[in-house]
Formats: C-alpha cells, sequence, structure tokens
C-alpha cells in the first residue's frame, strides 16, 4: 500500500468514530444516533476531504484487459439495488480488509471519487460499510446541496 496522508488517516478515524458509536433509533441533537445527523456529519466530512484533496478507501476490481505493464488500471466497485448505483468505500482499512465481497480496496482521492459520481447519472450515491449493520449511504443529491456547481471529470472518465 502507498503512504497515507496523516490528514487522511484522521478522516478516516473521524468517519469510523460516527459508524462506531451509531445508535440505531437514538434521538436529541447532538446524540450520532439522531435520524439523519450521522449522515449531515459524514457530508460535511467528505465536503472537508474534496476541499482538501484527500483520500478515501474504496472498493475497487483491478482490470487486468485495461491494464498495462506500467499502468494498473482498476474499477470502482458499486452495489447495485433496485437499478441504483452506490460506489462502494469504507470508513477503515480494517473494514475494507474484513469486507466480504469479491473486490479489492485502495486509496483513491476523494476529489475523483466524488467528481466521478456527480458526473454519472447512474450513479445514485456512496455508501460506506455496504452490509455493515451500520453502514451509511449518502445520496449525491443530497451532498450537492452542500457542494453545488459543476464538478469536473476525472481523468480517465468514462460513462
Amino acid at each position: 500500500m502507498k503512504t497515507v496522508s496523516t490528514a487522511s488517516e484522521k478522516l478516516w478515524k473521524e468517519m469510523d468514530r460516527l459508524v462506531t458509536n451509531y445508535q440505531p433509533g437514538g434521538r436529541g441533537l447532538g446524540n450520532p444516533g439522531s435520524f439523519g445527523e450521522r449522515e449531515i456529519l459524514f457530508m460535511s466530512l467528505l465536503k472537508d476531504a474534496y476541499d482538501n484533496d484527500l483520500e478515501l478507501i474504496v472498493s475497487c476490481t483491478y482490470d487486468t484487459h485495461a491494464s498495462t505493464p506500467s499502468r494498473l488500471m482498476a474499477k470502482q466497485g458499486y452495489l447495485e439495488v433496485d437499478g441504483m448505483r452506490f460506489l462502494m468505500c469504507f470508513t477503515s482499512e480494517k473494514r475494507a480488509r474484513e469486507a466480504k465481497y469479491n473486490t479489492d480496496w485502495n486509496m483513491m482521492k476523494a476529489r475523483d471519487v466524488m467528481n466521478n459520481m456527480f458526473n454519472k447519472k447512474s450513479i445514485w450515491g456512496l455508501v460506506f460499510n455496504p452490509n455493515d449493520e451500520k453502514m451509511v449511504i449518502v445520496l449525491k443529491e443530497l451532498l450537492s446541496l452542500i457542494m453545488p456547481g459543476e464538478k469536473p471529470k476525472p481523468e480517465m472518465f468514462r460513462e
């Protein structure tokens, strides 16, 4: 694995804290279990990651046909529910290692992940720690409210 910035590690730690401390059905302002508050805090962290060019931990599959000896090509993993696709991410390396998927994981710039999501009509959002009882779903439509404006297409973008 490559070297990761301390700022990215702090981001993952805060995201994982939100997931770990989540209490389903909790109520009241300040309780990480209150409806929607965790997701709002998550969106705020994602905006910060985007603005500060931090990295996210993403699910991926390596494309051996598109890869060359000097460049390994990966496709970001996604989860599809009722025709809606969500790009899969993790809040920690430990959760990524423990995931029971037929995918690998790696780090990717938050800006590239979100620019990809914002530019693809087929992608509805991000899902962190999919199939975990404390997973977090971030809808693109809601994230765009705190991140308005056009988003450039990342290098190697494909519809």
